[in-house]
């Protein structure tokens, strides 16, 4: 059929206003589309360094890993104190509490449909502690007998790792002694299974330079699989189809954004470009708490900050001036208005709620008892005190809590405190290596146990930079590692936070809070003391509409 210039004119111009109406229709925000596509845009604080679970230290890349591997427990979202089957179907300990024989499930694939057996959990559990691999959380695996002595060269043979099967579907363990945390512990990225053959085809079982979690060669059993990792560039995941719970997983893709400007990660947020934050500036709480109550979520979270103070230097070691330390600081003030972000004062080493531990002792006493301790210890309003220094690493909030301390210090006690930052790694060799007088300090839990932050005052723990020693405060840590018991543990727990408060090596000041904005489209979202996300929950509705 010919056409004749008018009806091409006519088309021409029916082009061009559909062109113009399409240009004019406003661009979905990639939330918006997420909502249509199930794709879950989350901000991920920085670009990850390695997806590798047994080298992983780092909270970014954690919460992509529990998305890529399927460990054989996971915490219950509902109480995360206990435990629930995930790679395993159940298990069995015995009575002395040395032997976990765990049941897996059948159903478990690869995600290239390889079926996940005990000799993957097996070999990965030996390879945490493998020398050569340089894994920085290898200690967590010590309790396993013979670990410990593998990982330190004093055995070369990797059949003395304390890790066994029956057959392709039961895997045991075999511990040192008992550990009643050990579950929560199996929890956590490091004691995932992994694919040995595709690690070995891609540089080797122990090279840590192995390229083999890059995308096409990684391969994972989890609930999703890596589809794209670009540096400085959002990190794919999508559906892991071989995942036995695949039908049921409504999230197609994840998208992990490496944002590490707090800024730039907030105008991400309030643009639509993602559906959650890693954090919330502080000077924006205000805003969200009156604007977008409902976006901003404030949660509890295991951690403690807290004060190192080197218990070797000729003044410190007075338990009389540590507590002069301690009890002149008002940690109201300091968590509202230093801190600022919800976090909860710490009157206590031990963290009321986990693991269901509630301390008795705590702090009481003021800045009256500590001007008294000062003084019996020879210091009357502080003079002769000598002059100490305040270490902390570099960052600006860590130099507002300094200079805080150092303000509450000369008003209470009238003593003077240099303060001195030094950049990161050179600040926890310092601390670490007995360089300073009072240092900053933090810990986040692996576990639901307070055993972990009792630890930071074992005299034999790598973690102790105070220094300070005390047989009966070990005996007594040693006994509380070991109960099985709940409540005969806790009760150990109570006379370990008894000795820390008559001594003061380590001074509490707060405890941790997670701060985010959650868009309203985000369906099955919770706040938990462990921080635990678990995205395969989540799907993505409409805001007021059913998933």
């Amino acid at each position: 059929m010919k056409t004749g210039p008018v009806a091409l004119l006519a088309l021409a111009a029916l082009l061009s206003i559909a062109l113009l109406l399409s240009a004019c229709r406003p661009r979905l925000s990639s939330v918006d589309q997420g909502i249509r596509e199930q794709v879950l845009h989350a901000g991920n604080g920085v670009e990850p360094s390695t997806l590798d679970p047994q080298r992983n230290s780092g909270a970014p890349e954690a919460f992509i890993i529990n998305e890529l591997f399927d460990a054989l427990v996971v915490a219950d979202p509902d109480n995360i104190n206990e435990v629930l089957p995930k790679g395993a179907e159940s298990w069995d300990i015995s009575a002395d509490g040395l032997q976990y024989t765990f049941h897996l499930r059948q159903d478990g694939r690869w995600s290239n449909g390889d079926p996940v057996t005990a000799e993957d959990y097996r070999a990965a559990f030996v390879r945490i502690v493998e020398p050569a691999l340089g894994g920085t959380l290898a200690n967590l695996a010590y309790p396993i007998a013979g670990a410990e002595d593998y990982h330190r060269g004093v055995s070369r043979d990797p059949a003395t790792v304390g890790v066994s099967t029956d057959g392709p579907w039961i895997f045991r363990i075999r511990l040192r002694a008992p550990l009643p945390q050990l579950l929560n512990y199996l929890e956590t990225y490091p004691f995932v299974a992994v694919h040995r053959p595709s690690i070995e085809a891609h540089g080797g079982w122990t090279n840590p330079a192995s390229p083999w979690t890059r995308p096409g060669t990684l391969v994972s059993n989890g609930p999703y699989r890596l589809k794209t990792w670009t540096p400085n560039r959002p990190l794919v995941l999508e559906r892991n189809p071989y995942f036995r719970d695949a039908a049921r997983t409504a999230l197609r893709e994840i998208h992990f954004h490496p944002i590490d400007s707090i800024e730039t990660e907030d105008r991400a947020y309030r643009t639509g470009q993602l559906h959650y934050t890693s954090t919330v500036p502080t000077t924006k709480l205000s805003v969200y708490r009156r604007e977008s109550p409902d976006q901003l979520h404030i949660a509890p979270r295991l951690g403690l900050h807290y004060l190192n103070v080197n218990t070797e230097h000729p003044v410190l070691r007075d338990p009389r001036v540590r507590r002069a330390l301690a009890y002149a600081i008002d940690r109201r003030q300091l968590a509202d208005r230093v801190l600022g972000r919800g976090e909860l004062p710490a009157l206590s080493l031990g963290q009321p709620g986990m693991g269901g531990y509630q301390p008795v002792h705590q702090i009481t006493a003021g800045a009256d008892e500590a001007r008294r301790l000062l003084a019996d210890a020879g210091f009357p309003g502080g003079a002769g005190f000598p002059r100490v220094t305040y270490l902390y690493n570099t960052s600006e909030r860590n130099r507002e809590v300094a200079e805080a301390l150092q303000q509450i210090w000369r008003r209470e006690l009238g003593i003077d405190v240099e303060l001195r930052n030094e950049e990161w790694k050179v600040f926890l060799d310092s601390r670490r290596t007995g360089r300073y007088e009072l240092a900053r300090a933090g810990w986040n839990p692996f576990t639901p146990e307070c055993a972990e932050l009792f630890l930071l005052c074992h005299s034999t723990s790598e973690f102790n930079d105070s220094r300070w020693r005390n047989p009966v405060y070990d005996r007594t840590y040693d006994r509380a590692a070991a109960e099985m018991d709940r409540t005969a543990r806790h009760a150990l727990y109570q006379e370990l936070d008894r000795m820390i408060l008559d001594d003061m090596p380590v001074i509490p000041l707060a405890y941790n809070t997670v701060v985010r904005l959650v868009h309203p489209s985000v369906q099955g979202w919770r706040d938990n003391l462990r921080d635990s996300r678990r995205l395969a929950r989540l799907s993505l509705a409409a805001p007021g509409q059913a998933p």
